[in-house]
């Protein structure tokens, strides 16, 4: 059985610009694995400091 990850548009917007940010060959498994890995805990902070700042208010 097989993991599929259907990702969200703005999920596969940040994948993107984290892969030219850093010139990712997205042929390579292990450089899209990178920038899964980049793009979701970028997310992750950016989540976090919002609720922070909510928070702080």
């Amino acid at each position: 059985m097989a993991n599929i990850i259907i990702k969200s548009e703005e999920r596969k917007q940040a994948e993107a610009y984290v892969a030219r940010s850093f010139g990712a060959n997205p042929k390579n498994a292990a450089d899209r694995e990178h920038v899964e890995c980049i793009a979701a805990r970028t997310a992750e902070a950016y989540k976090e400091l919002r609720r922070m700042e909510e928070n702080r208010r």
